[in-house]
């Protein structure tokens, strides 16, 4: 739940109204992720109504948009714009982000093995300590999102979505960014802007009534 592109995906499968079945993978146990992939074991995977195994993120969302319903979600001639501001979200404005989600997302695991795996991971890349540290520098890393967010955030003021009046794979993946956030704790979002709150119970009344209905 707390993964932007685990949740970039199920989202941009949400407004694609494509059918679908989640499965939620143990953090400690992915014994049958492995199997299935062959050995990757980070989340989204997608398996196709062909049995294709689909991993990474972006190739998921390349596919997604392929199909006939997702590809209105990257119109053209927006191509180009829309992409690059996915990548930007899941690059520059995840890196900052996720410090800020970590400490609490941490807190929230119910054993206390997950909680040091999820220590250990962190620390192995960034350092001993890194969770404590990005928790005492919150206020800092806010005030660093929030002037990552401000362009999107200024289209938004001004319109639904980022590139109009309709959902892209933009606004999925911003969507997932708001989604980590508030799997740490609701208060986390709203701390880094109000505004995206908003947006995220936008884009969630977006989709399609059918596929909520489900």
């Amino acid at each position: 739940s707390y993964s932007p592109y685990a949740r970039k995906v199920q989202m941009l499968l949400d407004l694609s109204g494509a059918h679908y079945q989640t499965i939620d993978v143990d953090y400690v146990d992915r014994e049958e992720l492995a199997r299935l992939t062959g050995g990757y074991i980070y989340v989204p995977v997608l398996v196709t109504d062909q049995d294709q195994v689909l991993t990474e993120s972006r190739v998921i969302c390349e596919h997604i948009i392929a199909t006939e319903p997702g590809r209105g979600l990257v119109p053209s001639p927006w191509e180009g714009p829309i992409w690059a501001y996915a990548d930007f979200t899941d690059g520059p404005l995840e890196d900052v982000l996720f410090r800020i989600a970590s400490p609490a997302v941490r807190d929230a695991w119910p054993s206390a093995f997950a909680r040091a795996l999820f220590v250990l991971v962190k620390e192995r890349k960034f350092g001993a300590g890194c969770l404590d540290s990005w928790e005492c520098e919150r206020d800092q890393l806010i005030a660093r999102a929030r002037k990552l967010l401000e362009p999107g955030l200024a289209t938004l003021r001004a319109r639904p979505f980022l590139f109009g009046e309709r959902p892209t794979l933009a606004d999925a993946a911003l969507y997932g960014q708001c989604a980590m956030l508030e799997a740490g704790g609701p208060q986390l979002l709203a701390a880094v802007s109000s505004e995206l709150t908003a947006f995220a119970r936008r884009l969630e009344a977006a989709v399609p009534a059918a596929r909520r209905a489900e």
